[in-house]
């Protein structure tokens, strides 16, 4: 049964949610911490910090994770599904007619209030990763750190990350 309540959890995120990843995070949360409380608000954070280090789009990471500590293979197995599924066929149908309709003026105006809905729903879910990750003054000073490296600078993601892991593991021993 929770394999079934995992399935349409993430049904519900992948449906009801637009943009990015980024921005299924803020109804993610609301389900798996607020609602069930499989996650507590550190696991969640923890969990996106992962999710986003590790190869793959966010949001299946994180399906596979909260599915995986709730129920195991299959609790992985019926969230990623869950996940994917309205997606898949919403993109799958979307790539077949784009060419089409691309040019049409209903399809370039959802396209106009689609993105900075998107833009919000990201904005949300970084506020509320922020408030959870942004403990003290040196979680505050790696946060700024980065944003200077990988934007003001250009260093490579890659590098941030690896730097990061090396610097965790100095800081740690």
């Amino acid at each position: 049964m929770i394999c079934i309540k995992l399935f349409i959890t993430f049904l519900k995120i992948g449906m009801f949610t637009m943009g990015s990843g980024y921005s299924m995070l803020v109804l993610a949360q609301r389900y798996v911490v607020e609602s069930y409380h499989w996650l507590t608000v550190q696991e969640f954070t923890d969990l996106v910090a992962i999710s986003e280090i590790t190869p793959g789009p966010i949001m299946i990471n994180l399906a596979t994770f909260v599915g995986t500590k709730v129920a195991g293979i299959k609790g992985a197995i019926f969230s990623t599904l869950g996940l994917i599924v309205i997606p898949f066929f919403a993109l799958f149908i979307i790539a077949l007619k784009y060419s089409q309709f691309k040019d049409y003026p209903v399809i370039q105006n959802l396209l106009k209030i689609i993105r900075p809905m998107a833009i919000g729903f990201i904005t949300v879910a970084i506020l509320k990763l922020f408030k959870t990750s942004i403990t003290d003054l040196k979680t505050a000073f790696i946060a700024i750190a980065v944003i200077l490296l990988t934007v003001v600078f250009k260093v490579n993601p890659i590098f941030t990350v690896i730097g990061g892991v090396i610097l965790g593991f100095f800081i740690k021993f």
